[in-house]
């Protein structure tokens, strides 16, 4: 765990002599001391980092150490929360493997039936166009039976009249026939009974 420690710079005013030029001079320069507890478990030699307070928000977005603290439990939290977010990462990647390896074979699938659908869909437009012209056709032969019907119709009138006719004549004709067949007959009986009635005188 990171570990932060709370001290408080201290400055002491130290005096230096020097020689410059045969005078003796004393200077004074500012000493700064940052003063460790044992408890900070910091070892001799071991190098720190020291960041002003007012620093702090600026790089953490908090005010003070303690804050920093919590920041650094939080880190250590998301720390964890990755670790189990990315192994759910891997189960949900390798599911996402899994579904579109199942995805590209429905696709294929999907793509040769609607190949057929479509071969299909044309077979269909082309039987309902000869369908559509056979139904044509077929109003064109009705017509010209109905046609042909009423034609036959008025012929078969026609011949039913002219028969009609004709057996009528035909009748006529036979009983003229037999008028005159008698006619005939009854002429040449007379004919020949006369000479018969001359010889007996």
């Amino acid at each position: 765990m990171v570990q932060i420690i709370k001290t408080s710079v201290k400055c002491y005013k130290k005096k230096a002599k020097k020689t410059v030029g045969g005078k003796q001079k004393i200077y004074e320069y500012n000493q700064y001391l940052i003063p460790l507890k044992r408890a900070d478990n910091l070892k001799c030699g071991e190098g720190v980092l020291i960041i002003p307070e007012h620093y702090f928000e600026e790089l953490f977005g908090v005010e003070d150490t303690w804050s920093v603290k919590e920041y650094i439990s939080k880190l250590k939290g998301y720390e964890r929360n990755i670790g189990e977010y990315m192994k759910e990462f891997r189960d949900l990647e390798w599911k996402h493997n899994k579904l579109s390896k199942s995805y590209k074979e429905l696709l294929s699938k999907h793509t040769r039936y609607t190949k057929k659908y479509r071969i299909e869909n044309e077979k269909i437009d082309k039987l309902e166009a000869l369908a559509k012209e056979l139904s044509t056709k077929n109003k064109e032969l009705q017509d010209k039976l109905q046609s042909r019907g009423l034609e036959f119709k008025k012929l078969k009138e026609d011949y039913e009249r002219e028969s009609n006719k004709a057996i009528i004549l035909e009748n006529e004709l036979k009983s003229d026939n037999d008028k005159d067949f008698w006619s005939m007959l009854k002429n040449r009986i007379g004919k020949k009974e006369l000479p018969s009635k001359k010889d007996d005188y």
